[in-house]
């Protein structure tokens, strides 16, 4: 199948993509697709008028909260360098300033740092680690940004980045 064939080409779906992952946010009971009458007004693409409200989903794997406050979570892994931009938003689709932004993803071979028994032979421990995971707080736009490199994959899944959003100290 030729590029031409697609609909869409590959750069204008990594866009569309991460125009769609500007406007997130996880309230209990939120309905995708909501639509707002304050729709794409603060979020970072300007004009883009999309603000997703994603529902609340099991956690990905891997989670563990290492109190790692920083933009840049690479800690020296070597890839294709990645800024990840979120903007937060509330269920009026409003920039959520102050919500800490928790993000976390594997590396090229597809191992998660903190964790031992990965890997097909099960035989990968990088307990101790901390490569590929921070949090940060939203600023006045809702926005937490993060110096990533572009994450691996391994059997079962896509390539993929988690994320989990804490709007205030009680609330996830």
């Amino acid at each position: 199948m030729s590029d031409k064939s697609l609909p869409l080409s590959r750069r204008q779906a990594l866009r569309l993509v991460a125009v769609t992952a500007g406007g997130i946010f996880l309230p209990a009971g939120a309905r995708a697709g909501k639509v707002s009458p304050y729709a794409g007004l603060a979020l970072f693409e300007a004009g883009a008028g999309v603000c997703a409200i994603t529902p609340e989903v099991t956690e990905g794997p891997f989670y563990f909260d290492p109190k790692l406050e920083r933009a840049d979570i690479t800690e020296g892994k070597k890839g294709i360098a990645l800024n990840v931009r979120l903007q937060i938003v509330d269920a009026a689709c409003r920039p959520l300033p102050g919500a800490r932004v928790d993000i976390w993803h594997c590396d090229a071979q597809g191992a998660y740092s903190g964790y031992p028994g990965q890997g097909d032979g099960q035989d990968i421990d990088t307990s101790g680690q901390s490569f590929l995971r921070g949090w940060q707080r939203t600023d006045e736009s809702g926005i937490a940004s993060f110096a990533t490199i572009y994450p691996g994959w391994y059997r079962g899944r896509t390539t993929h980045i988690h994320f989990k959003i804490f709007p205030d100290d009680r609330s996830v």
